[in-house]
C-alpha cells in the first residue's frame, strides 16, 4: 500500500509541475515581450525605464572681480555694474590694496577675475610666482606713464645729483629709465629690455643721479620727497596733472608692453560672464568717462581683442 501512495504523490507533483509550466507558456505567449517582431511590437523586456531629464544648473550671474582702489580703476566700478546689469549681471567689487594678492585670489579660484595691472607686470608676476590657472582675458587701455616734478618745468632745472623716484617691481622699474635714457640723461646695457632693465643695467650716470625705488602705490605720496619722481598717467591726472603738458619725460611708442588687461582665472576665461565684462569695459560709457575725466591720457584697446 505504501508503493502506490508514493507513486501517487509523485505523479500529483509531476501533474502540477506541467500545469504550472503550460500556465508560465501562455502567460509568455501572451506578453508583449514574446511579441513576432515582424509585428513591431517593441519589447517591454528590453526596453529601461524613461528617465527624467534633470534641468541644467542656472548660469551664474555674480562676477567676482578685484580692483585697486588706486587709479581710475575705482572710478569705472559704477559703470561697470550699470553696464552688466543691462545683461543681466551682479558685479561684486572687491577692494584688495596691494599688487600682490590680485592675482593669488584670482588663480585660486577665489575671484573670477581682476583689473589693476599692465601684461609686462602680468607676466613677470606670473612667471615668478608659478601660477598655472590665471591668463589675460581681454586688453583694456594704455596709459603712458611719466616723470614729473613739484619743483623743475624741465630737465633742464634739475640739478645733477637728483633724487628720482622710481617703481620697485621689476615689471615698472625700467620704464623710468628708459624715458632717461631717451633723454640722454642715462646710459643702459646694449639690448636690455624695458621690462628687465634695472638699476644694475646703468652703464652710465653722467648727471649722478640717485633712485629711490618705491611701492606703485606710494608713488604719488613719494613724489613730494623726491626731485623728480615716476607716474602712471591715471595718478598723474589724479592729482592736477595733464600729462602731455606737464610731464618732464613721457612715454611713447606703440610696442610697449604697457598695456592695461583684465586676467582671469582660466576655467572662466571665454565664459559668458567674462564676455559680459569685457563687454561692459568697452562700452561708450566707460569711453565717455575717460575721455571727461582724463582727456587724451587713456587710450582704449579694444581693437586688440577682435
Amino acid at each position: 500500500m505504501r508503493k502506490p501512495a508514493l507513486t501517487l504523490l509523485t505523479t500529483a507533483f509531476v501533474v502540477l509541475a506541467l500545469v504550472l509550466a503550460a500556465c508560465g507558456k501562455k502567460d509568455d505567449a501572451s506578453s508583449p515581450a514574446a511579441a513576432s517582431p515582424a509585428s513591431g511590437s517593441p519589447s517591454v523586456a528590453s526596453a529601461e525605464p524613461a528617465k527624467s531629464a534633470e534641468p541644467p544648473e542656472p548660469e551664474d550671474k555674480v562676477i567676482r572681480h578685484i580692483m585697486s582702489d588706486a587709479g581710475f580703476n575705482a572710478e569705472i566700478v559704477q559703470i561697470l555694474k550699470e553696464e552688466l546689469a543691462k545683461d543681466g549681471y551682479e558685479l561684486e567689487h572687491i577692494v584688495v590694496n596691494d599688487i600682490i594678492q590680485p592675482n593669488k585670489i584670482v588663480n585660486d579660484g577665489d575671484a573670477d577675475s581682476n583689473s589693476f595691472q599692465h601684461e609686462a607686470y602680468f607676466d613677470q608676476f606670473v612667471k615668478d610666482q608659478g601660477l598655472k590657472n590665471i591668463s589675460r582675458a581681454f586688453y583694456t587701455t594704455f596709459t603712458p606713464s611719466g616723470l614729473y616734478s613739484k619743483k623743475y618745468k624741465s630737465f633742464d632745472e634739475v640739478p645733477d645729483g637728483a633724487l628720482i623716484g622710481i617703481p620697485v617691481d621689476p615689471a615698472n622699474n625700467g620704464r623710468a629709465l628708459f624715458m632717461l635714457r631717451d633723454l640722454g640723461l642715462l646710459e643702459l646695457k646694449d639690448g636690455v629690455e624695458v621690462i628687465h632693465a634695472t638699476l644694475k643695467d646703468i652703464t652710465g650716470n653722467p648727471h649722478k643721479f640717485k633712485f629711490k625705488e618705491v611701492d606703485q602705490l606710494m608713488l604719488q605720496r613719494t613724489l613730494d620727497d623726491v626731485d623728480v619722481g615716476f607716474l602712471f598717467a591715471g595718478t598723474a591726472v589724479q592729482i592736477g596733472y595733464n600729462p602731455k603738458q606737464d610731464a618732464l619725460a613721457l612715454e611713447t611708442g606703440d610696442e610697449l608692453p604697457y598695456k592695461g588687461i583684465v586676467a582671469a582665472n582660466n576655467d572662466v576665461i571665454g565664459s559668458p560672464k567674462i564676455k559680459a565684462l569685457q563687454k561692459a569695459y568697452e562700452s561708450q560709457a566707460i569711453k565717455d568717462f575717460y575721455k571727461e575725466k582724463y582727456g587724451d591720457a587713456i587710450d582704449t584697446l579694444e581693437h586688440l581683442n577682435q
